[in-house]
C-alpha cells in the first residue's frame, strides 16, 4: 500500500491524522478538487490522484447500461445496477448508446425503474461528487463516443457537481438550465431554502444567477419531467444554452 511503502506506515494516512490533513489539502491544491467532507468525498479526494483503499468500495449506480452479461441481465429486468471499480476495469461494457443521461440524485434511477423498467433510457447516478468509479466508467463511455446529458440538484452544491464533473468529460445541460429551474419553480412546489456558498454555472450563467435571485432548490417537481424524458424517443428540444 502507498501508506506503507512512502510516508513508513500504514496508518498514518488514516482519516484525521495529521499527514492525512496536510496530503488531502495538498491534492485539493494540486489537482482542484473542490472542498467537502464524509467519507465519499475523502475517497473522491484520493482518487483524483490515484490512490484507492481498494477496488471494491468505489461503485457507480446505472440504470439500463448494457455491454456485458450481467449488465444485459440487469437491463433486461429493467433494475438498477450496482457496479464496482473493480467490475469496471476488468469487465467494462464493450457497447454504448448514443446518448447516456446522467443525474445527481438517485431517487431519478429509482422512478425510472418503477416507471419504465427495462423500457428506460440507460442512465448513470453519480449520488453527489463522481466517484471513481463513476470517472472512470464515464471515460470508458466517452472513448466509445457516448454523448452525456447531465441533470443535477437546483442548488450550489448541486452547480459544484455539475462543474467538477464538466471538468472531467463534456456533457450537456438536461433540463438543467434556468428556464428550467424557474419553470419548476413556479409550480410552487418542492422548494427549500438554498444554503452554502454560491458557485457560478458555466454551461449556462442564467442559471447561477437565477437560483442567487429566488434563494430555493426546486426537486420534487423537475422529477415527473425527468421521467418522461427517459420513456424514450426525442421528447424534449436539443439542449442549447437558453
Amino acid at each position: 500500500m502507498f501508506a506503507a511503502d512512502t510516508p513508513g506506515s500504514a496508518q498514518v494516512l488514516a482519516h484525521g491524522t495529521p499527514v492525512a490533513t496536510l496530503v488531502l489539502s495538498g491534492v485539493r491544491a494540486l489537482t482542484g478538487h473542490p472542498d467537502g467532507q464524509g467519507a465519499a468525498w475523502r475517497r473522491a479526494a484520493w482518487a483524483s490522484v490515484g490512490l484507492l483503499p481498494d477496488d471494491v468500495s468505489s461503485t457507480v449506480l446505472t440504470l439500463n447500461l448494457r455491454g456485458t452479461p450481467a449488465l444485459a441481465w440487469m437491463a433486461d429486468a429493467g433494475e438498477p445496477c450496482v457496479l464496482t471499480l473493480r467490475q469496471l476495469a476488468h469487465r467494462p461494457p464493450r457497447t454504448v448508446p448514443p446518448v447516456v443521461h446522467i443525474c445527481e440524485n438517485p431517487a431519478v434511477p429509482s422512478a425510472a425503474a418503477d416507471t419504465h423498467g427495462p423500457d428506460a433510457l440507460p442512465l448513470l447516478c453519480l449520488k453527489g461528487q463522481p466517484s471513481a468509479a463513476a470517472l472512470t466508467l464515464l471515460d470508458h463511455l466517452n472513448a466509445l463516443g457516448a454523448v452525456f446529458r447531465y441533470h443535477g440538484d437546483f442548488d450550489w452544491g448541486g452547480l459544484r457537481i455539475a462543474t467538477a464533473l464538466l471538468q472531467h468529460v463534456p456533457w450537456r445541460p438536461w433540463r438543467y438550465t434556468a428556464n428550467y429551474r424557474q419553470a419548476a419553480a413556479a409550480t410552487g412546489t418542492g422548494s427549500r431554502p438554498l444554503s452554502g456558498r454560491p458557485d457560478p454555472s458555466s454551461w449556462d450563467p442564467d442559471l447561477a444567477l437565477a437560483l442567487a435571485e429566488h434563494e430555493m432548490c426546486i426537486e420534487e417537481a423537475v422529477l415527473d419531467v425527468l421521467l418522461a424524458d427517459l420513456a424514450g424517443g426525442d421528447v424534449y428540444p436539443a439542449v442549447t444554452h437558453v
